[in-house]
């Protein structure tokens, strides 16, 4: 399976080899951020990771890669999400969940 962070950096890189020198510089930094997991839905950076990338995209002038981001394009896979919740930061976030509402988002609490 294709990590989201992976296609995420593909796509930044597939789009700097064809802007300008200046642009593509940029693009390899965000795509050298977004290998590192930076970027994840579940990235424990910035309160919402993708939400930076947009604003930071934007600021950076980049608004057509930055409206691929925000319909969701980049979103965590489903598999993602699963090793998310699995993770310390996400069974840390379940035990804070009432039982009822971690049914709902098919959490379980290790043991």
């Amino acid at each position: 399976m294709l990590k989201t962070r992976d296609k995420l950096a593909a796509e930044l890189r597939k789009v700097a080899a064809i802007a300008a020198p200046h642009n593509a510089e940029k693009y390899e930094a965000f795509a050298k951020r977004a290998e590192t997991g930076e970027f994840d839905d579940y990235a424990d950076t910035y309160v919402c990771p993708v939400t930076q990338l947009y604003s930071e995209l934007t600021a950076s002038g980049f608004t057509k890669f930055a409206s691929r981001v925000a319909s969701g394009e980049f979103d965590a896979s489903k598999e993602e999400s699963d090793e998310w919740a699995r993770s310390p930061s996400g069974q840390a976030a379940a035990k804070q969940l009432p039982t009822e509402m971690r049914d709902i988002l098919g959490m379980k609490l290790n043991n």
